[in-house]
């Protein structure tokens, strides 16, 4: 039993008590008696919380818990034990994994894989447990630039990766139970009870994605924050943005400049610092989810790098709290005028002139992609595309571009389309573009209507990408001329 619906944010979750643990028996949901052995995480609000041997926590009303015996242990999973366990959820052709201490990475399919393309899901695998390596360099190196001490992973550090995006969607609306971001528009997340990282397989061409969530891992399995414990989500959204990715090394940590946060925090107007200091409300949005991150990271990395020594207090601070507790507003901005000797407004207005400043130490270029041209990485494609508004056609936008199959395990059926604020569209079926492959997508004009299409002039699109594997139900359906048609305003 696992009470999903309890969790606000699926990214928090850290190393529990180590006092004993001890066999508990409950009620589970269908009032069946379930007899288990965790350690005691927490009582508050009404809940138990129990922490069992693979580091998963479940959370129990107080009336459901009927008994309490002392106990040993219980001592933790190992990794062979861990991916016993997720060879029987996921199914044992399904599911090949790689430990690398502190890490387990779990490659889950989307059907069994040919004998020959084993080798290329090996290599994927150690490519991605020697990216989780650095990132623990990198993160252990951050510790020692705030002084901070810090504990050793109790369990084994999880990521999933899923084949497809399908397969991660379904797999992130059953572990979020739906709150948060929408699963369509999640690349990857670390989940708060399960202690697990999933990602999509796309994810591993820049491994973006895995990176901040490996950093809120390491956060929440070192000792750094608390489990649920009531830590503002602009600090915990804050560290893990301040490790920047380049491909599969790390450019640098919270001490450098992000171009792109810094940016997008300039050109923010739905949403401040005073905002995302007092309610996390705006980091489980679609819409100002972007503004928030941004703002996340401009505010932790200011206070990193400009007032060191309040930052260290207050970070201690939130480390010190009991799990599930609860700050109001106030008291959460209090606090942080307490610690830094002023309100984040006045502190807001400080950081474009110390960005100034920092950016010429650091030597930091603020450059844009050209106006007409995206680059998208979805559904294991990476899109290229152009457009140029052709005032002799009506107004419609004229596009072309290319697509590179990234999957390095087999080769994918995609279907690209183009679509656009007016409701056109165009689009591109490409049956079977081999590992690794990159092929053009013809210059066309966006003129296909969309599902409930509004009409007029197109001045803006997006690129949406959908993939499967050729052989499959959809994939022979796709063959058949049977596409999806993009619905405006939907997913």
């Amino acid at each position: 039993m696992r009470v999903t619906s309890l969790v606000n944010l699926p990214f928090i979750l850290v190393l529990a008590s180590h006092a004993a643990a001890d066999e508990f028996t409950i009620l589970d949901d269908t009032g069946k008696t379930v007899t288990l052995e965790a350690r005691l995480a927490a009582t508050e609000q009404g809940l138990t919380v129990l922490e069992r041997r693979d580091g998963c926590w479940e959370i129990v009303p107080h009336s459901q818990v009927r008994d309490r015996k002392p106990g040993d242990g219980p001592v933790p999973i190992t990794p062979e034990e861990m991916l016993d366990n997720f060879r029987r959820e996921f199914g044992e052709d399904r599911v090949r994994g790689l430990s690398e201490p502190p890490f387990l990475v779990v490659l889950v399919l989307a059907a069994p894989l040919p004998k020959s393309a084993e080798v290329r899901a090996s290599g994927l695998l150690k490519k991605a447990g020697k990216f989780l390596k650095t990132v623990e360099r990198v993160f252990d190196e951050f510790l020692k630039d705030v002084r901070l001490p810090s504990t050793e992973a109790r369990y084994p550090l999880t990521m999933l990766i899923f084949e497809t995006d399908d397969a991660f969607i379904e797999y992130a609306r059953d572990v979020t139970g739906g709150r948060g971001l929408s699963a369509e528009n999640i690349a990857g997340f670390y989940s708060a009870l399960s202690n697990h990282l999933a990602i999509r397989l796309t994810e591993c061409q820049t491994f973006e994605t895995p990176l901040h969530e490996a950093v809120h891992q390491l956060v929440h399995n070192r000792g750094i924050l608390p489990r649920l414990g009531g830590v503002p989500a602009w600090l915990n959204e804050g560290i893990a943005t301040g490790f920047e990715g380049n491909g599969e090394k790390i450019a640098g940590g919270p001490l450098r400049i992000n171009s792109r946060y810094a940016r997008m925090t300039m050109n923010a107007r739905a949403v401040d610092w005073p905002q995302v200091i007092a309610d996390d409300g705006a980091f489980r949005g679609d819409v100002l989810a972007g503004e928030a991150y941004a703002h996340a990271w401009s505010l932790h990395w200011f206070l990193v790098t400009k007032l060191p020594e309040q930052y260290s207090q207050y970070l201690k601070r939130q480390g010190a709290r009991s799990p599930l507790s609860r700050v109001t507003a106030l008291e959460r901005e209090k606090e942080f005028a307490e610690v830094f000797g002023k309100p984040s407004a006045e502190l807001q207005r400080d950081f474009a002139d110390w960005l100034q400043v920092q950016s010429r130490k650091q030597r930091v270029l603020f450059d844009d992609l050209p106006a007409g041209v995206s680059k998208t990485v979805s559904n294991l494609a990476e899109v290229e595309m152009t457009a140029v508004r052709r005032l002799d056609n009506g107004g419609a936008l004229e596009v072309e571009g290319r697509l590179k199959n990234i999957s390095t395990l087999r080769p994918m059926s995609f279907h690209v389309t183009v679509e656009t604020d007016g409701g056109a569209y165009a689009d591109w079926y490409l049956s079977q573009v081999t590992t690794l492959k990159t092929v053009p997508l013809p210059r066309q004009n966006a003129i296909k209507r969309m599902k409930n299409a509004p009409g007029g002039p197109s001045s803006r699109f997006a690129v949406r990408v959908r993939a499967v594997v050729p052989e499959s139900e959809e994939g022979q359906s796709w063959k058949r001329g049977e596409l999806p048609v993009p619905v405006f305003g939907g997913r």
